[in-house]
């Protein structure tokens, strides 16, 4: 907005208003340069989706670590390599792939062997992107794709099994909120001894809703500093036969310019476990890098 011209003409010793004027623009400017990337990876969930791709011929790795407790002392180890890439300013593709070690009673994998998982591998359109000012933004997009029958041993599914979905991310200020809907075509039978319900050989929804405070900083000044956020997760996995686990994952996200360090919980809050060993908690660390 112009100002009336009122100003005298001659200038005080600090500098003339339109030079003190021209630098709490450049100010704005510089912070919104430094910060306005920020909402593209900022508050991106540790267990769900999010409509934050990275902008075209970036490339970021994320790697997860899990370890989940079943009943009787049952365990399995998830070392998870994620890949996303940047093909457009819209558009991203991601190829995700678990290796796992499992600590299960017979006849599920109980000698602490290592064996891949099926591959994900998304296409993903962002059709929505409303940056309402340098930090809050409003984004959703779609995404489809398969999983890709890499398993070896018992921890593979042994079919091409196609999914749908979409995601939404809004974040306000210091709030993220995310949401998300999946639907995966089972087309084979599924895992030898499933241990989720996503390995059987009925199809499956994924559910996800997830919230996110930046307990600091307070707010963003002139350069990119790291970031820390207290989030919460509700995951559901819904078969079409009827096998459910819905989780409830407080977490800790330190997420700095070039990185991230994810930190979380997963607790079960309702489960149809069938034949499967019954999940009692999962730890959750993660890094993620950005290129």
């Amino acid at each position: 907005m112009t100002r009336p011209a009122t100003a005298p003409r001659r200038a005080p010793v600090g500098g003339s208003r339109s030079s003190r004027a021209r630098a709490r623009v450049a100010c704005a400017v510089a912070a919104t340069g430094a910060i306005s990337a920020t909402p593209a990876l900022a508050q991106e969930m540790l267990s769900m989706p999010a409509a934050t791709q990275p902008s075209p011929g970036v490339l970021i790795p994320r790697v997860q670590a899990r370890a989940y407790a079943f009943d009787e002392g049952q365990w399995l180890l998830e070392e998870d390599l994620r890949v996303e890439y940047g093909l457009a300013r819209d558009l991203s593709v991601s190829v995700d792939l678990p290796l796992y070690q499992g600590f299960l009673d017979e006849p599920g994998q109980s000698d602490g062997r290592f064996g891949l998982g099926d591959l994900d591998a998304l296409l993903e359109w962002r059709f929505l992107r409303e940056d309402l000012n340098a930090i809050d933004t409003i984004r959703a997009s779609l995404f489809a794709g398969a999983e890709i029958p890499t398993g070896t041993g018992a921890y593979g599914g042994g079919s091409v099994d196609p999914c749908v979905g979409a995601v939404m991310t809004a974040i306000f200020g210091r709030h993220g909120v995310d949401l998300s809907a999946r639907w995966t075509f089972v087309t084979g039978d599924g895992m030898t001894h499933p241990i989720f319900p996503s390995d059987t050989a009925d199809d499956f929804a994924n559910l996800d809703f997830g919230y996110a405070y930046r307990l600091f900083p307070d707010a963003y000044g002139e350069e990119r500093v790291a970031a820390w956020y207290a989030m919460v997760e509700l995951a559901a996995t819904v078969a079409t036969g009827g096998e459910h686990l819905v989780t409830i994952g407080p977490g800790l996200l330190l997420e700095a310019p070039e990185y991230a360090i994810e930190m979380g919980v997963q607790l079960p809050l309702s489960s149809d476990d069938g034949d499967r060993p019954a999940l009692r908690a999962a730890i959750i660390l993660g890094l993620r890098l950005i290129f």
